[in-house]
């Protein structure tokens, strides 16, 4: 029933710029990823969301620590050969980009994928 509250809430903020949006790729807003560059964020969307758009919600905290854009447009991300900690994920303009759990998983990925060029997208941390 609130969906709608929701997605409004939610697309209304990250296009203040407060907070980063993510989801899995083939998924709906129902579940997102949320990136923020400091962790008050968070309090933040979660108290704009109940109290201007009357919706609760349920967040908690991801492993992730880095995050890169994929660069290779032609690269198809499920066939992507990556730890098993590391999360593939869509911008809301649908960018592909990886969370990463550390700096190793971003070595693993970039050596056992020929041609995939990474890079930085910025300090941000994650909740869901």
């Amino acid at each position: 029933m609130k969906r709608k509250q929701f997605v409004k809430g939610m697309t209304q903020i990250a296009q203040e710029g407060a907070i980063q949006i993510f989801h899995e790729p083939d998924s709906g807003l129902e579940e997102v990823v949320v990136g923020v560059v400091g962790t008050l964020q968070f309090d933040v969307l979660q108290y704009r969301l109940k109290n201007e758009y009357k919706v609760e919600i349920r967040m908690s905290t991801l492993p992730y620590e880095e995050i890169r854009w994929i660069e290779d447009t032609g690269l198809e991300l499920k066939e992507l050969d990556l730890t098993s900690d590391t999360k593939r994920v869509q911008d809301v303009h649908g960018n592909n980009l990886l969370l990463f759990c550390n700096n190793w998983s971003i070595q693993w990925a970039l050596d056992h994928n020929k041609g995939l060029k990474l890079s930085e997208f910025g300090g941000t941390d994650f909740e869901r």
